[in-house]
């Protein structure tokens, strides 16, 4: 969460007037916000990620097993407990990915923007196949384990 505030109010602070969001083939940029724009932005899905997953976390153990889309329901119907701790820290892991896309993305777009640095917008093309792995790793990876439900104790 520092991560992405810091990025968001250090964008804000060294960024032009406009900021380029797109670039076309030369790598040049081919549409632009204003910078107030991209932090309103910037600020609204950051908050709507933090505020909106982590309220639903919360909401987990009011939540019957038998309505929740997941796998094996009866074993885990039996160890609720352990579902929603599952689940939760899922949540959370969605929550930090997102954060840490938004903050490097943010970071990237004020170093591309900046006249202080020589990097092109095609120096972070590793951030799109890093930001798909983590996404690949929270949404698909980790929801395998539901397919795993805890083993009954004697």
């Amino acid at each position: 969460m520092l991560l992405a505030v810091a990025a968001i109010i250090w964008t804000y602070s060294v960024n032009a007037e406009e900021v380029a969001l797109s670039y076309d083939a030369a790598g040049n940029g081919s549409f632009f916000l204003s910078k107030s724009e991209l932090f309103y932005l910037a600020c609204a899905v950051f908050l709507l990620n933090n505020v909106l997953i982590v309220a639903m976390k919360k909401q987990l153990h009011r939540i019957p097993v038998s309505i929740m889309p997941i796998p094996k329901k009866e074993a885990w119907a039996q160890h609720k407990s352990e579902l929603v701790e599952f689940l939760g820290t899922w949540l959370f892991a969605i929550v930090g990915a997102v954060n840490v896309i938004l903050a490097l993305g943010l970071f990237a777009l004020a170093t591309v923007n900046s006249k202080q640095f020589t990097y092109d917008i095609f120096d972070f093309e590793w951030l799109s196949y890093g930001s798909l792995a983590l996404l690949v790793l929270v949404f698909v990876v980790l929801p395998f384990r539901l397919f795993r439900p805890p083993v009954p104790t004697l």
